[in-house]
């Protein structure tokens, strides 16, 4: 288990300005990810400004729980086994830090809904002392391509990523979060919930 601080600025793109920068960043493989978010039937996570996800990557689960803060994203993970997933799909959180995490954010008993998955096939380049990340996403019978940087604080991201599109004469598009952008699309989600 492992809690981070994230700081991450971004921006949606073109599929052709996606390409110019894979272009001048290398053209290399993606690695697919798969999300699969829950809340709860009310949706008390996002009404707390936080996210539940499973994220399987390379053969690996991992469960997330992601809590907006003023300052950046924090994120408590923990690897998830079969029996772990299995729990999860039937509505309960499995034992162990985002189980702890969410009953601090939720104090009474609830059960977890599975609503839908978004696919992230991502391209990763170290960069200046953090993380870009070109991704193409699938959700909702959509999809979007879009810029992220990783980076030391959020002042040091947002610059980082600014100046880089500057440079490719690419206009910010700020975006929200792939789970908002999921949510907004999903047919279990109305402006009511």
């Amino acid at each position: 288990m492992t809690t981070e601080m994230e700081y991450e600025a971004k921006s949606l793109l073109t599929k052709e300005e996606y390409e110019q920068l894979q272009h001048v960043l290398g053209k290399k493989q993606p690695i697919t990810q798969r999300n699969e978010y829950f809340d709860t039937q009310a949706f008390h996570l996002k009404d707390k400004t936080a996210a539940l996800r499973i994220r399987t990557k390379e053969g690996k689960a991992v469960l997330t729980l992601k809590q907006q803060t003023d300052e950046g994203m924090v994120e408590t993970h923990q690897k998830l086994e079969e029996t772990d997933q299995a729990l999860l799909l039937s509505g309960t959180l499995p034992e162990g830090a985002v189980k702890i995490a969410i009953e601090s954010l939720l104090p009474n008993t609830c059960v977890f809904y599975p609503y839908g998955q978004l696919t992230t096939h991502r391209i990763t380049y170290p960069y200046k002392d953090g993380l870009l990340c070109l991704d193409h996403s699938e959700y909702n019978h959509r999809e979007d391509y879009e810029i992220e940087y990783e980076g030391t604080s959020m002042i040091q991201a947002v610059e980082v990523l600014t100046e880089l599109l500057h440079q490719q004469q690419i206009t910010c598009k700020p975006a929200a979060n792939k789970v908002a952008r999921f949510f907004s699309t999903s047919p279990h989600f109305t402006d009511s919930n």
